[in-house]
């Protein structure tokens, strides 16, 4: 009956903590942070109101967020991104935002997008494509030879991926039946 009631208790609170965590918005300080869903100055933003600011005009190095009335200041360098009020995640790396595009899957895709100042710029930067093997690992363009040497020894996956991608722009390709990335999909069925 009590160890009943403590997997109960857990299941609670593993469900309230996912709940919470979709609606919530805030800073990962750490990889390890991110991979744990822990946010610092975080919010519910249907319910609470701060704002995140990554892109200042004179000091693109700092985050500035504005939580409980006050305002705080972090260095890019030194932390590991952010979720914002849209549900959107990013990830520092130089300074710059990537936007992970599957927070929750096994080989993290980055979308970066490059600041347009006008729409004509709009049209003249596409999206580039990124991957790390896991929430630490260095960014590394999408690649076919780029997933292949970050997985040195997995030649089932290697096989698969000549077999289901002929050029690099369909490794960004997503399943939607299955509601992952192919990619990933791939990795997991190749291990």
């Amino acid at each position: 009956m009590k160890s009943s009631f403590l997997l109960l208790a857990g299941s609670l609170f593993a469900f309230s903590t996912a709940v919470a965590q979709k609606d919530s918005s805030g800073i990962y300080q750490t990889a390890a942070d991110f991979q744990q869903k822990k946010l610092s100055y975080a919010i519910n933003y249907r319910t609470e109101k701060h704002k995140i600011r990554t892109n200042i005009l004179f000091d693109g190095n700092e985050i500035k967020v504005k939580h409980d009335g006050r305002t705080y200041t972090m260095d890019k360098a030194r932390t590991y991104g952010f979720k914002d009020t849209k549900g959107n995640v990013y990830r520092f790396v130089d300074r710059k935002e990537y936007r992970v595009l599957n927070p929750e899957e096994s080989i993290l895709i980055y979308e970066f997008k490059h600041l347009a100042h006008s729409p004509k710029d709009a049209q003249t930067y596409q999206p580039e494509y990124f991957f790390s093997k896991d929430a630490v690992a260095e960014l590394q363009p999408l690649t076919k030879a780029n997933l292949k040497a970050a997985f040195p020894d997995n030649h089932k996956f290697h096989d698969a991926l000549e077999l289901q991608f002929r050029r690099n722009e369909e490794l960004i390709e997503y399943d939607s039946h299955h509601k992952v990335y192919k990619l990933n999909r791939i990795y997991t069925n190749n291990q």
